[in-house]
């Protein structure tokens, strides 16, 4: 891999983690080392990818003097001693999403990082999507006209993930999306099913109503249990977008979006521009283009100063709108976002969270 920056990447956890290496190849980017426990996945992923540095110990990566950013690809119960080690020792770190399936962790790590005067970033990689950030440009006021609708539709069988929960697990994707776009969430009301067991247990199927503070409104539908033929279901990564507005609209996936325009420039009337379409280029694929997307961005912003789109305090939102939805869906109430406060104890993990001392995840 070529030296595009200056700070190598530490990966650690090479399942989904792979993605992430050939997101990083395709955008030149340094990774001086990765870590995994299993030695023989280690050893063929490093060979795979001419990755020399390798170690079965998470401290000895984060140890690694050449290593400036440790990349985290594991679990969300296991990241707090990661963190805290990380951040002890001046590394920058990227946290997969969802970037916590308790608010009491999400809280203490970004406090972690920011005790320390290190940044965070959460990987929302549907915000780095090629797809998603090619019709970035049209998604305004001077294209749209007032934008009042937004929906996103996933579907799939996969009922054996292990967050067990639907909503952090994959409906993140879209919460952080939409955050992105249109900033803070105000209201949401769910429904949802855990397909064969109970939600309590892990839903399966989550469908979203919101309302963000500017007033616009939306549909979250995200189907992990759909008994259909493949082909047909919307499956991602080409989940269903569609933002409405009163002078056009933006339809499509993320191999291909169109943005239709029915009054350009904001006229309209007998002398108004015909409709027309345009369809943006698209730079890359969801899978592994949003992972290589994003890292180029944060090492963008170490170089720069400037706080990552999706830094950790600012995801602490995403984190407090998953405990909404599950909470209108156990309640089948409507949920204020300002009700779901950074204190509570709430927690969806599957797993008992492991503490930030707990020394033994990092050997």
């Amino acid at each position: 891999m070529s030296h595009r920056h200056s700070l190598g990447i530490g990966l650690i956890g090479l399942g989904i983690g792979q993605q992430h290496l050939l997101g990083y190849q395709r955008k030149g980017l340094h990774v001086a080392a990765i870590c995994d426990k299993d030695e023989a996945r280690l050893n063929e992923v490093g060979d795979r990818f001419g990755i020399q540095t390798r170690y079965t110990r998470i401290a000895a990566l984060i140890a690694d003097a050449d290593v400036g950013i440790v990349d985290m690809a594991v679990q969300p119960w296991m990241r707090s001693p990661i963190v805290k080690a990380a951040a002890e020792a001046g590394k920058h770190i990227l946290c997969q999403k969802p970037f916590a399936m308790s608010m009491q962790q999400a809280v203490e790590m970004v406090d972690l990082c920011e005790k320390h005067n290190v940044q965070l970033m959460v990987n929302q990689n549907s915000c780095f999507v090629p797809g998603f950030l090619a019709i970035e440009p049209y998604i305004n006021a001077e294209h749209l006209g007032e934008i009042y609708h937004v929906s996103i539709t996933c579907n799939g069988f996969f009922t054996t993930f292990p967050e067990m929960h639907l909503i952090p697990a994959m409906q993140v994707h879209h919460i952080g999306l939409v955050y992105k776009w249109f900033g803070e969430y105000e209201s949401v009301y769910c429904q949802a099913h855990g397909h064969n067991r109970s939600i309590a247990e892990g839903e399966t199927i989550s469908v979203a109503l919101f309302k963000s503070r500017n007033g616009i409104q939306g549909l979250l539908s995200c189907n992990w249990a759909f008994l259909a033929n493949p082909g047909r279901n919307l499956q991602h990564p080409h989940e269903e977008i569609r933002i409405q507005g009163t002078q056009g609209a933006i339809y499509g996936n993320s191999e291909d979006m169109t943005v239709h325009l029915t009054e350009v420039g904001g006229t309209s009337g007998p002398d108004s521009p015909e409709p027309r379409e345009i369809k943006p280029a698209i730079e890359g694929t969801w899978f592994p283009d949003a992972f290589g997307n994003a890292m180029a961005h944060f090492l963008e912003c170490l170089e720069t100063g400037k706080k990552p789109i999706t830094d950790g305090r600012g995801n602490l939102h995403v984190v407090q709108t998953l405990f909404a939805l599950h909470q209108s869906a156990r309640s089948g109430e409507i949920v204020m976002l300002d009700d779901i406060s950074l204190d509570g104890d709430y927690d969806l993990s599957p797993h008992p969270v492991h503490s930030a001392d707990d020394v033994n995840v990092l050997q």
